[in-house]
């Protein structure tokens, strides 16, 4: 079932057929359902805010903006509650005849419906293993360096010995 507030009426907004045309729009609606994957997503009824400018194009309508939600999930690692802030930036042509690309979005009865735009890309920009940042200095690790300690100071003498071997060599 399509959503009302998630229907912009392109004649009300002073766009439709108008190439050149363009409008803002800045609302806060309620996130529609299914705006997640395994880990993180946006619970469906939270604060979703909508900021697009809609220009009229000879094809249709591009529309170009971000959405704004925050999503809640488990951290990857620790399986601990996290909230992540999302910014999507879209940029988006609404056609009006589609033609052989069924991918694009329709432009319907003087209507564009964003439902399926915003679940596209929200979930397109959701982490598939979110991890809380390690600013906190808790868990932390390095991949690739050695620690400061007695094995790094003797792999480094091994080193500086080959190196040695090595400008002999040349020599």
């Amino acid at each position: 079932m399509e959503r009302k507030d998630l229907q912009l009426d392109l004649r009300k907004l002073g766009v439709a057929d108008k190439p050149g045309a363009w409008t803002d729009v800045d609302v806060t609606v309620a996130a529609p359902e299914d705006l997640r994957n395994e880990m993180i997503g946006v619970p469906e009824g939270d604060p979703l805010t909508v900021r697009l400018r809609l220009e009229s194009v000879v094809d249709g309508i591009y529309a170009s903006g971000t959405f704004q939600a925050l999503a809640k999930g488990q951290d990857a690692r620790t399986l601990e509650d996290l909230e992540l802030p999302l910014s999507v930036d879209v940029q988006e042509l609404f056609v009006y005849e589609r033609g052989e690309d069924e991918d694009s979005y329709a432009v319907e009865r003087d209507k564009i419906n964003l439902e399926p735009l915003i679940r596209d890309a929200v979930v397109m920009a959701l982490p598939l293993n979110p991890v809380e940042s390690d600013d906190d200095g808790e868990f932390s690790y390095t991949v690739g360096e050695f620690p400061e300690d007695e094995e790094a100071g003797s792999i480094n003498d091994r080193l500086a010995a080959l190196k040695h071997q090595l400008e002999k060599k040349e020599s």
